[in-house]
């Protein structure tokens, strides 16, 4: 990923897409559908100055803000989120995205989308508010409003009976109505172009927009079944906004690709323009850290897989990171464990479940009840132990690789590790790349870290994250901080 390969033709151009991700995992996979698309991407954990981007990231051409507005309280979202859109729209994009999950999991209380449309419809402007999040490479679909997730690379589930996301201990979906569900969270008005009209092409599109903003819908859902109708929408609604109003666009990771195409297919982006994210093999970093903080079935089966082939297991028993009396000594004996095994060449997995039906999460359940805490502030103390420990561990190894599982998790541990930037490194599979990190700490800077969502990957994740081979960070790196 030599900055060197940059293709002039995108030099000069400024920032084309601005985005922000509500969650970690989910931010980094939006890169990498940008990066893979052709655009030079950085994520950093604060919307830096236009002037900075400019002295020290000349050649990025998309920049995100990873977030965690996904496991924020509502009456939270203003104040995290309208700075943020501020700082998005002084680097004067054709594009802006809100990046929410592609199972749309929220609720009025927690993660509310409908919320965060209103905060960045004050600050972008738009004519209407375009939401698309459907991911089709990655199993999500939208059909007639309805919305399907596969579990893996297997069965499609309708929302509200995915075995996962219907039962999600924070945000279960109990509607697959996406209008229905967003209609708890907003007043505003919504819409919908559905499949078959997708599919009649963009005159049919902007018909149905027309006849929708009349009705005074200002948001406008989208079915999607396939790359073409994502490719197809993006196109679209791009071509309709460029020049005349902002774009704020919100949906899945997969915007990435179908926003890119529509930068090249309107010219703005030329179509020899490319960014090659690192195709050459690089070298192999040895024993991998895996920490899970997910209750996901996929990741659930991935942590199997990698402990019935080698990977050292640790269960840890989240209970005891959250009361005072047991934590420091639980987050001793994990660490302990972790450096002994990493040192004698073996990777580890530290793990606070395995899938949904795992007896540790209603053990945590009452532990957080007895302790009177929120979902939220227990979530803030177990990423806070969890990073810590990541930092022990980090200190008194020599690992080179981290892969963290679960978007809440990830966010949470990324500020113990003072993340201040992201750039991908190498895809595994879809939406769950290795990134180098950014960080002033000196033990972290050029770490290489996987973020992946609780429902990502296939049954070997961990094994193809081991084992892939990456540049050299000094050799890869696309600025510097």
């Amino acid at each position: 990923m030599n900055p060197e390969q940059v293709d002039n033709s995108i030099s000069g151009q400024g920032i084309l897409i601005s985005f922000y991700g509500d969650d970690f995992t989910g931010t980094a996979a939006t890169a990498e559908a940008l990066t893979q698309s052709g655009l030079p991407t950085v994520i950093f954990t604060e919307p830096p100055s236009p002037s900075y981007l400019e002295r020290h990231f000349p050649r990025v051409r998309a920049v995100g803000i990873s977030g965690t507005a996904r496991t924020l309280p509502a009456k939270a979202l203003p104040q995290v989120l309208s700075p943020v859109f501020v700082s998005l729209k002084a680097y004067q994009s054709p594009i802006y995205i809100y990046k929410v999950c592609s199972t749309f999991d929220s609720s009025k209380n927690v993660g509310n989308i409908g919320r965060a449309i209103e905060l960045g419809s004050e600050i972008f402007s738009p004519d209407f508010i375009p939401i698309l999040p459907a991911a089709p490479k990655l199993g999500r679909y939208t059909i007639f409003g309805n919305h399907f997730a596969a579990v893996g690379d297997g069965e499609v589930f309708r929302l509200d009976r995915h075995p996962s996301m219907a039962s999600h201990p924070v945000t279960p979906m109990g509607e697959a109505d996406l209008r229905q569900h967003l209609s708890h969270q907003t007043k505003l008005n919504s819409g919908l172009v559905n499949i078959l009209e997708v599919a009649e092409g963009p005159q049919r599109i902007n018909s149905r927009i027309d006849e929708h903003l009349a009705a005074d819908a200002a948001l406008i859902f989208f079915d999607c079944l396939s790359d073409e109708d994502l490719n197809t929408v993006c196109e679209t609604v791009f071509k309709r906004t460029y020049g005349a109003r902002s774009l704020f666009f919100v949906g899945s990771q997969e915007l990435g690709y179908g926003l890119t195409a529509a930068l090249r297919q309107t010219g703005v982006l030329s179509t020899h323009a490319g960014f090659d994210p690192a195709e050459k093999a690089g070298e192999d970093r040895g024993p991998i850290l895996v920490v899970s903080g997910s209750c996901a079935t996929v990741t659930g089966e991935q942590i199997l897989w990698a402990k019935n082939r080698g990977f050292h297991d640790y269960p840890i028993y989240p209970q005891n990171l959250l009361d005072p009396a047991q934590r420091s000594t639980a987050r001793e004996h994990l660490v302990a464990s972790a450096i002994d095994m990493l040192n004698e060449g073996k990777s580890v997995i530290l793990h606070t479940a395995i899938g949904p039906d795992d007896e540790r999460i209603p053990s945590m359940n009452r532990t957080i009840d007895q302790l009177s805490l929120t979902n939220s502030e227990a979530n803030d103390i177990l990423g806070g132990e969890l990073g810590a420990a990541v930092l022990e561990i980090l200190s008194g190894s020599a690992v080179k690789r981290v892969a963290i599982s679960g978007g809440d998790t990830a966010g949470r541990i990324q500020k113990m590790l003072q993340v201040e930037a992201l750039q991908i490194s190498r895809s595994i599979g879809i939406a769950a790349p290795l990134c180098y990190v950014y960080s002033r700490l000196p033990e972290i800077n050029g770490l290489e870290v996987a973020f992946k969502g609780g429902q990502i990957g296939s049954p070997d994740y961990f094994n193809q994250a081991e084992r892939a081979r990456t540049l050299d960070f000094k050799a890869a790196a696309l600025g510097e901080i």
